[in-house]
């Protein structure tokens, strides 16, 4: 029994496990078509359909899309025009000159744009854009005949003062003003209108003054004019002309008192009136004239001053005065001789008398033989200038007197302990002495000490007449 059941049991679950395989492979075949299906759509969704293009609307359910992007675009620019032109009738409406010119019409332009904005939210699109346009030709006719209001009256007006019909113009003037009280130009009509009479007046007085020859009442007359009316164009020519006259009076009495004064040799009044002809006109060819001849006039005094002057302070042997005397002479007439002359004694003489003093300064350099080969070159080169000048004589005979005493030997004092060991390097020993008197040459001298049992010493000394005593001896212990 047992084994029956247990076959029983294992045909059971065959079974089961049977059932399930077969339900899992309907369900897998199930799902294979749905991919399947979805697979298909998808590759006829994005075939291209034959005969169009690539991006081209795949059937007719998108054809209506093009009127509505086409009726939002018109929608926009049918907004845009509505805000153009309420600005536009805004910005009349803001000018207080023109409303008040013209209220009834830009009421009129408000209730049309009024208007406009109805139709619009009716959906008339086409009834609104028609009544913007004539919104906005009116709007521009009135800016127009507004602008052309004030500008005509103000050009009658004009030409009415240039004509001196003041009535006119204040008449012409006035309407001007009360279409646009702002309007400069004729703003500034009106100030020449309200003192036109008083110019008038003034003008009439010009007139008698001209008559009796009165350049300085005019001047006056006319400056007045131009203080009242500063537009006044004739009254400004007229005092620019007498201003020109009065000018050219006064360069030629200028002139006139240059050339006196070059006649007389006053050079210095002759230049103060050129500059001062020079200041009213500048560019007036009597004055190039006039400049040469002073140049020329103060070249030939300045040389002969300055000659005069040189040859007093060669006499002084002063040549550096003499130099500074040349060189201003000969900015004035590079071409004269005498100063030329007078420069290059000058420079010869102090180059060597520097060159002199070089050695002169440092008398002890005279001991290098080198220093005093080339104190006797600067000796020979002086020597012939010492007949124009005492002083470069005199330190050429001190150079000399310093160089001959290098030539003598010097008697030198050496001290030391006695025990101390002292020689002269390069020259000779002279040993272990207490007190010697030995002869050297002026110069410079290494003098070195030694002693046994002690540490070498040396010193440098400086050899010339009247020098102390050498004390040198061995003092430090090894």
């Amino acid at each position: 029994m047992a084994a029956l059941d247990d076959v029983i049991n294992q045909d059971k679950q065959s079974q089961k496990a049977f059932y399930i395989k077969v339900i899992a492979g309907f369900f897998a075949v199930l799902l294979l078509l749905l991919v399947v299906w979805l697979a298909l759509n998808w590759f006829a969704a994005s075939a291209p359909v034959a005969g169009t293009a690539p991006g081209a609307p795949l059937s007719a359910t998108s054809a209506p899309a093009v009127p509505e992007v086409q009726d939002e675009q018109a929608r926009k620019a049918l907004q845009q025009m509505l805000s153009d032109t309420n600005n536009q009738v805004n910005q009349l409406a803001a000018d207080p000159h023109l409303f008040a010119w013209q209220s009834a019409t830009v009421n009129t332009l408000q209730q049309n744009m009024q208007q406009a904005y109805r139709l619009y939210g009716q959906q008339l699109y086409s009834e609104t854009g028609t009544l913007l346009r004539d919104i906005q030709q009116q709007s521009s006719a009135l800016q127009q005949n507004y602008v052309k209001a004030y500008e005509t009256a103000y050009q009658t007006a004009s030409t009415a003062f240039a004509n001196t019909d003041l009535s006119a113009a204040q008449l012409n003037n006035s309407r001007a003003l009360a279409v646009n009280p702002l309007y400069q130009p004729a703003l500034q009509l009106q100030q020449r209108l309200d003192v036109a009479t008083q110019v008038q007046e003034l003008w009439q007085q010009v007139r008698v003054a001209q008559l009796e020859n009165n350049v300085s009442k005019q001047k006056t007359l006319l400056e007045s004019i131009r203080r009242l009316d500063p537009a006044e164009q004739q009254a400004q020519q007229r005092l620019a002309a007498l201003n020109q006259q009065a000018q050219q009076q006064s360069f030629a009495d200028v002139v006139a008192q240059a050339v006196a004064a070059l006649d007389q040799a006053d050079y210095a009044t002759a230049r103060q009136a050129l500059a001062r002809a020079r200041s009213i006109d500048s560019n007036r060819p009597e004055l190039v004239s006039l400049q040469r001849r002073l140049d020329s006039a103060e070249k030939a005094g300045a040389a002969a001053q300055a000659e005069q002057q040189i040859q007093v302070f060669i006499e002084v042997d002063e040549w550096p005065t003499v130099k500074m005397l040349a060189e201003n002479g000969l900015k004035l007439n590079a071409d004269n001789p005498v100063l030329q002359q007078a420069l290059q004694n000058a420079n010869q003489i102090i180059q060597a008398g520097q060159r002199l003093q070089t050695f002169l300064a440092s008398p002890q350099r005279l001991s290098d033989a080198n220093i005093r080969q080339r104190a006797n070159e600067a000796i020979a080169a002086a020597q012939p200038l010492i007949t124009q000048s005492d002083k470069l004589a005199q330190q050429l005979n001190q150079l000399q007197s310093l160089l001959q005493a290098q030539v003598q030997p010097v008697p030198v004092l050496v001290k030391s302990d006695g025990r101390t060991n002292i020689r002269v390097l390069g020259v000779g020993n002279v040993g272990e002495v207490k007190e010697k008197t030995i002869n050297l040459l002026p110069g410079t001298y290494q003098f070195e000490g030694s002693c046994k049992g002690y540490r070498t010493e040396i010193i440098s000394v400086e050899v010339s007449p009247a020098m102390p005593a050498v004390q040198l001896q061995c003092k430090t212990r090894i």
